[in-house]
């Protein structure tokens, strides 16, 4: 497992930095951000989580690769990126996966911070149909589904994996692979279109896009959405979370992974907590501790160590 955060006082050595960690074969960064990463390998699998701002990343053509194919899945979990493969190109917007061939050139253009985290998965152990790179690149929402359970495990499993032994994160490698391939098969799956289903979406969709804002509620969801608060609700009956629960939870998760974000190591909890909407320190803290275990301070110790 590897953690690693730029220190540079320029661009180019940012981007020499990045390069050298990352085998990147060019990266360039168009603002003064720090960039960082978290990851390792779990078998024929490797994750990693990367928080950068503005930047432009180029995989050229390498004929003279060796290395077997591999696929890599990008979950954009903050920001945008402009993902160009193929002679096509697609926007990825908070809350999207889309999918890479790493062995065929493509660029990823961020305009602004973000982060994504990352699958590398070897196509020998995908089972999915041989999509074309037009479909392997469309967006799809991670939010709900195969892909949300997907994104979940590989995110865990970043944050954890250096509690585990080799063998155990092998094993998990394994199991993940199974979850790559059954969100695959899952998407591949022709249904009718659910009216509900496509709504609750892109309610959840636009909450990951404004959760920083401090205004974010129901009442604004619905007025943007052209709703009744009342119905709001109604949309989300019988779901494992309510709207505010939904809300609630997704602040949560952007603090934990703030605040075990390298590049953001000397920004305080009380910082980053209030950023995404907790104005009550002890507030906060408490419903930390009832999320995750752990108080955020125990929390960001625990995690900062490794």
């Amino acid at each position: 497992m590897h953690i690693f955060t730029t220190k540079a006082s320029s661009r180019v050595e940012r981007s020499r930095q990045w390069c050298a960690v990352t085998q990147a074969p060019h990266i360039e960064f168009a603002d003064d951000r720090e960039a960082s990463l978290r990851g390792g390998d779990f078998g024929a699998l490797r994750f990693c989580i990367v928080s950068l701002g503005s930047h432009r990343l180029v995989l050229p053509d390498m004929a003279d690769r060796r290395s077997p194919p591999t696929m890599k899945l990008l979950f954009q979990e903050e920001g945008a990126a402009r993902i160009s493969q193929g002679g096509l190109s697609n926007d990825v917007q908070a809350g999207q996966w889309c999918a890479l061939r790493k062995d065929v050139p493509y660029t990823i253009d961020a305009p602004d911070q973000c982060r994504q985290l990352a699958v590398t998965v070897p196509c020998s152990l995908l089972t999915a149909p041989r999509w074309s790179l037009d479909r392997w690149r469309k967006p799809r929402s991670f939010l709900r589904g195969p892909a949300q359970i997907l994104h979940a495990s590989v995110s865990a499993s970043v944050m954890t994996g250096n509690t585990l032994r080799m063998q155990d994160r092998e094993l998990l490698g394994d199991q993940i692979a199974h979850l790559v391939n059954m969100t695959i098969h899952a998407d591949d799956v022709l249904t009718m279109p659910d009216p509900r289903e496509s709504r609750r979406r892109a309610i959840l969709e636009y909450v990951d896009r404004h959760l920083a804002d401090a205004d974010l509620s129901i009442a604004r969801i619905a007025r943007d959405f052209s709703m009744s608060s009342r119905s709001i609700h109604k949309l989300f009956e019988g779901e494992a979370y309510t709207i505010a629960r939904a809300i609630w939870d997704r602040r949560l998760e952007r603090c934990r992974e703030e605040m075990v974000d390298p590049a953001l190591a000397r920004r305080s909890i009380t910082e980053i907590a209030h950023l995404w909407g907790f104005s009550d320190s002890q507030h906060f803290s408490r419903a930390f501790k009832q999320r995750f275990g752990l108080t955020p301070r125990d929390y960001r110790n625990l995690f900062s160590l490794h």
